[in-house]
């Protein structure tokens, strides 16, 4: 697998997890719609399975985690609006 190589995500409750197991997203805007790119290695494929096998995690982490997401989500669309960064 290629080192710099990022999966693009498109779920942002499978983000809030794999956040909240410590893999930090960088988040990318294209018009409105906002993509989650992590790593493409085995940890986080790994940690996605786990996701999708109901793994157990503490709830208000989690929801921590999702507020958390929407707020940059927010903050980066409200850039994209105002025309870019500064």
């Amino acid at each position: 697998m290629a080192k710099n190589k990022r999966i693009p995500i498109h779920d942002i409750n499978l983000t809030a997890f794999l956040s909240l197991k410590g893999f930090k997203p960088e988040l990318t805007i294209n018009g409105n719609h906002v993509t989650f790119e992590l790593p493409a290695n085995d940890k986080v494929y790994c940690q996605a399975m786990a996701y999708n096998s109901n793994e157990s995690v503490p709830v208000l982490d989690f929801v921590s985690s999702l507020r958390q997401l929407r707020a940059q989500m927010m903050a980066l669309r409200g850039q994209n609006v105002r025309g870019g960064s500064e």
